[in-house]
């Protein structure tokens, strides 16, 4: 346990330094990067906070989700905090049509991630963790930065409970369990691409700018 935790500072340094080809990284290696320290939070919201990468930029926001993008891809990050406050189970079946689909658990927090062949020679990757999940397509050259962006957003993730509790009590904020439900089957749940090209109504105008999370 000692060397692999090692092993893992490791790898953790060399990609913060980037002497390292992340392009030959094995995808069990990166998600393994959900033990390495976290980055100073650098993004606020309502009921939580968290740290993206200085080569991604927050192209949009509401209460609940964030459009973030790269020169290489665009990343839909959902929030889903009546999952976080009913502290729900997480319930996914690895599925064998897929490039890679593995749960993940480390510590108290569950997670899967899915990586599978979509449109275009691209590859749709669906990462879940801690209650947030990220959804991205790229190309299949870019998967491993792409896990590696969407792993250091979602172990970053810190939840004020008594914030999110004002907001699911508020009759304001169209916080329904039908929006999205990301601790529902996975077969049955429906992308959260297809919300945000859909247009659907996030109640943009809750969105901040400044830290409404006092969180120390």
């Amino acid at each position: 346990m000692k060397i692999k935790k090692i092993f893992l500072g490791i790898i953790g340094i060399l990609f913060l330094t980037g002497c390292t080809n992340i392009k030959n990284l094995a995808y069990d290696d990166i998600i393994n990067m959900l033990s390495v320290n976290k980055k100073n939070i650098n993004t606020y919201s309502q009921g939580f906070k968290y740290y993206i990468p200085k080569t991604l930029s927050i192209k949009e926001s509401g209460s609940n989700y964030s459009v973030i993008e790269s020169k290489n891809a665009t990343y839909y990050l959902y929030i889903d905090l009546i999952s976080y406050f009913n502290k729900k189970e997480l319930n996914y079946v690895s599925s064998k049509d897929s490039l890679y689909s593995e749960m993940i658990k480390y510590q108290d927090k569950l997670g899967y991630v899915d990586i599978k062949l979509w449109e275009n020679n691209q590859y749709l990757i669906e990462i879940m963790y801690n209650y947030a999940k990220i959804e991205v397509m790229v190309d299949e050259e870019l998967i491993n930065e792409a896990l590696i962006n969407s792993v250091s957003i979602l172990r970053s993730i810190v939840y004020n409970d008594t914030i999110i509790e004002n907001l699911l009590n508020d009759d304001n904020l169209n916080y329904t369990e039908e929006v999205f439900d990301m601790f529902k089957d996975t077969d049955d749940n429906s992308n959260i691409l297809d919300y945000v090209e859909d247009g659907y109504d996030y109640n943009e105008e809750e969105n901040q700018d400044k830290d409404t999370d006092y969180i120390n």
